[in-house]
Protein backbone atom coordinates (compact mmCIF):
# COMPACT_ATOMS: atom_id res chain seq x y z
CA UNK A 1 0.00 0.00 0.00
CA UNK A 2 1.67 3.18 -1.13
CA UNK A 3 0.52 6.42 0.00
CA UNK A 4 1.10 9.28 -2.47
CA UNK A 5 0.17 13.22 -1.85
CA UNK A 6 -2.27 14.67 -3.49
CA UNK A 7 -0.13 17.44 -3.44
CA UNK A 8 3.25 18.18 -5.70
CA UNK A 9 6.28 18.60 -3.72
CA UNK A 10 8.00 21.77 -4.78
CA UNK A 11 11.53 22.03 -4.11
CA UNK A 12 13.66 25.10 -3.24
CA UNK A 13 17.41 25.23 -3.33
CA UNK A 14 19.05 25.83 -0.01
CA UNK A 15 22.76 26.66 0.47
CA UNK A 16 24.82 25.21 3.12
CA UNK A 17 27.62 27.00 4.97
CA UNK A 18 29.91 24.63 7.04
CA UNK A 19 31.78 26.29 9.87
CA UNK A 20 34.76 25.35 11.45
CA UNK A 21 33.65 26.04 14.75
CA UNK A 22 30.11 24.67 13.97
CA UNK A 23 28.72 20.82 13.96
CA UNK A 24 26.19 21.95 11.48
CA UNK A 25 25.85 23.81 8.62
CA UNK A 26 24.51 27.28 8.40
CA UNK A 27 21.25 26.59 5.74
CA UNK A 28 20.78 29.83 4.03
CA UNK A 29 18.10 30.53 1.52
CA UNK A 30 19.06 33.19 -1.08
CA UNK A 31 16.94 34.05 -4.56
CA UNK A 32 20.23 33.13 -6.38
CA UNK A 33 21.87 30.33 -4.46
CA UNK A 34 24.01 29.68 -7.77
CA UNK A 35 25.51 32.99 -7.23
CA UNK A 36 25.86 32.52 -3.65
CA UNK A 37 27.61 29.63 -3.74
CA UNK A 38 30.32 30.82 -5.73
CA UNK A 39 30.38 33.73 -3.92
CA UNK A 40 31.02 31.80 -0.68
CA UNK A 41 33.37 29.84 -2.55
CA UNK A 42 35.51 32.65 -3.90
CA UNK A 43 35.75 33.84 0.15
CA UNK A 44 37.24 30.25 1.16
CA UNK A 45 39.83 30.78 -1.55
CA UNK A 46 40.86 34.03 -1.08
CA UNK A 47 40.75 33.82 3.45
CA UNK A 48 43.64 34.80 4.64
CA UNK A 49 44.22 33.96 8.60
CA UNK A 50 46.33 37.21 9.28
CA UNK A 51 43.78 39.44 8.33
CA UNK A 52 40.11 38.02 7.99
CA UNK A 53 37.30 39.63 6.62
CA UNK A 54 33.68 39.89 8.30
CA UNK A 55 31.31 38.83 5.63
CA UNK A 56 27.39 39.54 6.20
CA UNK A 57 24.83 37.87 3.79
CA UNK A 58 21.06 38.38 3.44
CA UNK A 59 18.60 35.50 3.27
CA UNK A 60 14.89 35.43 2.53
CA UNK A 61 14.21 32.06 4.96
CA UNK A 62 13.99 31.83 8.66
CA UNK A 63 17.82 33.00 8.69
CA UNK A 64 17.42 36.90 7.62
CA UNK A 65 20.46 37.91 7.95
CA UNK A 66 24.40 36.30 9.07
CA UNK A 67 27.26 37.32 9.47
CA UNK A 68 30.66 35.38 9.98
CA UNK A 69 34.33 35.86 9.59
CA UNK A 70 36.01 34.22 5.95
CA UNK A 71 38.15 32.61 8.11
CA UNK A 72 35.70 30.57 9.65
CA UNK A 73 34.23 29.04 6.58
CA UNK A 74 35.06 25.36 6.00
CA UNK A 75 33.29 24.56 3.15
CA UNK A 76 29.89 24.93 1.45
CA UNK A 77 27.23 22.79 -0.60
CA UNK A 78 23.81 23.36 -2.17
CA UNK A 79 20.49 20.81 -1.83
CA UNK A 80 17.20 20.67 -3.09
CA UNK A 81 14.41 20.78 0.21
CA UNK A 82 10.75 20.38 -0.57
CA UNK A 83 8.57 23.42 0.53
CA UNK A 84 5.14 23.45 1.66
CA UNK A 85 3.25 26.70 1.03
CA UNK A 86 5.57 30.09 1.35
CA UNK A 87 9.16 30.62 2.57
CA UNK A 88 9.59 34.35 2.78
Amino acid sequence: MSSSSPVNPQFQVSVLVFMKSLATPVVLYADNPNQLYDELKQLINNANAASPKLIEKPGIGPLKKVSFLDTELAGVAMQMDPTVGQQR
